[in-house]
């Protein structure tokens, strides 16, 4: 008896270790993936452990007879144990901690989505599983009829309570495969979650205990008789209160946390004109709250759209798949403003400026190859030209503008995401997933395709065609306001210094106040589609240019805004002359064979960046495992160091370009030294995209060193690579 006694009392307390257990892991924005993986672990252990214990169950399984409860004990014992084992495997195939050797082992695109969707059955199955218990281990519990009729109403309530937060968690769409990646709000309390996570469990549980009476009251168990109708009223009570909560409280978000983005914004009867030439077009403009009265200045035949201002929310949910931490979410409001349609063509920035910079050349495609100084010339060219008085006053490397001025400028950060939503608040303005037939970008990769490569089938946008090249401005069709190319085709610089938001309300954001890096937006012919949300933020010093970085230009609409904002004073030059250091990482040899032409020509010292768990040998596991490191912005653990990197000016990083960015291990890299008054000259080896993104990755996680002019590589780089590596080094004044 003792030992029957001990064994029970064994299996009660692994139950409660595994409960906790289970709470932490599906808090995994308070742990994190390291401790996340050994949680997951120690699970697997318990688990095994538990089955141990209980295998006098399994030798009874096909004895005796099998009531109601029976039955549903044994179904749901079964589904739990197959739901953790799915989840361990899974989990386990895509370790990069725990047990990195197993990584894998399975799929990493159906492993993923297997682990999101048999965690959440894990915990709901669980929960039923100790509700079953419930009336088991409270049999012999005795207490007044008063108190009993209290303590389930309090259990109601918070059972109730728990689906509400379950179905606006966002569960149910990993339950079904509907997501590839969980979202989770990284800026809640670690009580907020846990206090949540508990709540959906007594849901489950509550459910699972008033199940287990309705069974035990038709095996005629004594405790069971008269819990038939209270258990019943119970459970719908707490489903009652559960849905209309759901549906009475606004979510946090537009759309439920994990939900797709494609919700569209209702119509209203306001106007916008589109003033040209040759006819005036009415525009349905989307809702906007709040709108901002203008006194409209002179008018001006320049066929510029007039865009009434409003309140928008600026940035992006956490709830939108690779959204990146600098997109907080902050109320904003915008003046009215003129804003031109097009991007500037090659033919109306050579007619002011007598000179066309652009890599592809034709007079209706976009101007590129544009630096945020250039932009800023040209503005104030083009108000010369048109009558108007220039915005810019440009001394040397300091630009000061004129915000009361009626000419031509470039618009603010804020600005240009009001005007490229025109309402809406879905990753792209045109409410569903962009594909090369709406817009010009590297149409082999449109949203979401990095997480199935493999498996494109269950994408909104399938993979299309990859031009190249910039095409003609206005090829697509326009976004509801009537502007065009707002997403892909060139890259389109703003105002703004590059910075972290205020979470606060503001009115007509000019920027922080000082930086290194100036904002472009909107993504190019280059670009991947999850860098072309309206959301997305790019950077780059003020004399960056090149061959995906053009303008839109705006005016003011009225004279309400006023005052002197400085900016551009903080660019240096690059360093030429100092001493070098060749950092690079590679994986399949390309990086690092133009590192070595690199040293070969010039003689200086060289280093490879080495992990301490290696990406994978195998080509589709290491494309996996780079999308997702870059999707969660890991920091893999690099295996050697610079003991002297002081002594070094001028870094010459090379990087192999990874889904249109830099791999983790680079920015591992940038971060753990410090670049102030170090030049960075990047060079890279891609399939197609040359630089991607990676050029505003190494800007934003070394905003104190200067960048110099890149080299983008196509693969190894063939015969050609002396000579252009020797073209590279030349253009950014080092001498071999």
């Amino acid at each position: 008896m003792q030992g029957n006694n001990s064994g029970t009392l064994a299996r009660r307390i692994i139950d409660v270790v595994l409960t906790v257990l289970m709470l932490c892991l599906m808090a995994y924005q308070v742990t994190g993936t390291l401790l996340h993986e050994w949680i997951g672990i120690a699970m697997t252990l318990m688990v095994i452990i538990h089955q141990i214990l209980n295998r006098k169950w399994y030798v009874a399984f096909f004895k005796g007879k099998y009531n109601a409860y029976r039955i549903i004990n044994t179904i749901l014992t079964v589904l739990v144990v197959l739901s953790f084992a799915f989840t361990a495997v899974c989990g386990m195939s895509m370790s990069t901690h725990a047990v990195p050797f197993l990584y894998g082992i399975l799929k990493i695109s159906f492993a993923r989505r297997m682990h999101l969707s048999m965690s959440v059955w894990s915990f709901i199955l669980m929960g039923l599983h100790l509700g079953v218990h419930i009336p088991v281990i409270t049999a012999k519990i005795k207490m007044p009829g008063k108190l009993k009729t209290l303590l389930g109403v309090v259990f109601c309530a918070l059972a109730g309570t728990g689906l509400f937060l379950f179905l606006r968690s966002g569960m149910t769409q990993y339950m079904f495969f509907r997501s590839a990646f969980a979202f989770f709000d990284y800026e809640r309390s670690g009580i907020s979650v846990f206090g949540e996570n508990i709540l959906i469990m007594i849901f489950w549980v509550f459910t699972g205990t008033h199940v287990a009476f309705l069974c035990r009251k038709n095996n005629g168990k004594e405790e069971g008789k008269n819990n038939t109708f209270i258990s019943v009223i119970y459970v719908m009570a707490a489903v009652i209160l559960g849905l209309v909560l759901h549906f009475a409280v606004p979510s946090k978000d537009a759309q439920t946390a994990g939900e797709p983005n494609w919700n569209s914004v209702p119509e209203t009867s306001a106007v916008i004109t589109a003033e040209s030439t040759e006819e005036t077009l009415e525009v349905t403009q989307m809702s906007v709250d709040n709108p901002v009265e203008n006194t409209v200045p002179v008018e001006v035949d320049d066929g510029f759209i007039l865009v009434d201002g409003g309140t928008f929310t600026m940035g992006s949910p956490v709830t939108e798949n690779w959204r990146i931490e600098d997109e907080v979410q902050h109320e904003v409001t915008v003046s009215s403003l003129y804003v031109d349609p097009y991007e500037t063509t090659q033919e109306e920035y050579t007619r002011l400026m007598g000179t066309n910079p652009s890599s592809f050349e034709g007079e209706n495609l976009p101007v590129e190859n544009i630096s945020w100084f250039d932009a800023i010339a040209f503005a104030n060219a083009k108000s010369i030209d048109a009558g108007l008085t220039p915005v810019y006053k440009i001394s040397g490397e300091e630009v000061t503008w004129d915000m009361s001025a009626n000419g031509y400028r470039l618009p603010t950060e804020a600005e240009w995401e009001f005007f490229c939503r025109a309402g809406t608040q879905t990753p792209f303005n045109t409410e569903h997933s962009l594909d090369a037939e709406g817009a010009n970008f590297y149409g082999h990769y449109p949203y979401e395709i990095e997480e199935n490569y493999f498996d494109d089938s269950v994408l909104e946008a399938r993979p299309g065609e990859y031009r190249q090249t910039t095409i003609a401005v206005g090829s697509f069709e326009p976004n509801n306001w009537g502007l065009y190319d707002c997403h892909g085709n060139v890259n389109e610089w703003c105002w703004d210094y590059y910075g972290d938001y205020s979470k606060d309300a503001v009115k007509d954001p000019a920027g922080p106040d000082s930086g290194t890096r100036h904002v472009y937006r909107g993504g190019g012919w280059n670009d991947f589609a999850k860098n072309m949300r309206s959301a997305y933020r790019a950077a780059g010093q003020a004399d960056l240019a090149t061959y995906n970085l053009g303008i839109r230009l705006v005016r003011n609409a009225g004279y309400d805004r006023e005052g002197i904002v400085t900016a551009g004073e903080n660019v240096t030059e690059a360093e030429t002359q100092g001493k070098i250091l060749i950092v690079y990482f590679s994986w399949g040899g390309n990086t690092r064979g133009i590192a070595e032409e690199i040293q070969r020509q010039t003689g200086a010292d060289i280093f490879e960046i080495t992990l301490v768990h290696p990406y994978s040998t195998d080509y589709e596991t290491v494309l996996m495992e780079a999308q997702e490191d870059q999707h969660n912005q890991a920091r893999p653990e690099i295996e050697n160091h610079i003991p002297n990197m002081d002594e070094y000016d001028i870094i010459l990083l090379g990087y192999p370009n990874w889904w249109a960015s830099i791999p983790m291990p680079i920015a591992t890299f940038l971060e753990e030294y410090d670049f102030t008054g170090k030049t960075i000259i990047p060079f890279c080896s891609h399939g197609g995209g040359r630089f991607g993104q990676s050029l505003t990755a190494i800007a934003k996680l070394a905003p104190e060193a200067t960048m110099g002019e890149g080299l983008s590589v196509h693969y190894s780089g063939g015969s050609d690579l002396p000579e252009d590596v020797e073209k590279w080094l030349d253009s950014n004044g080092i001498k071999p």
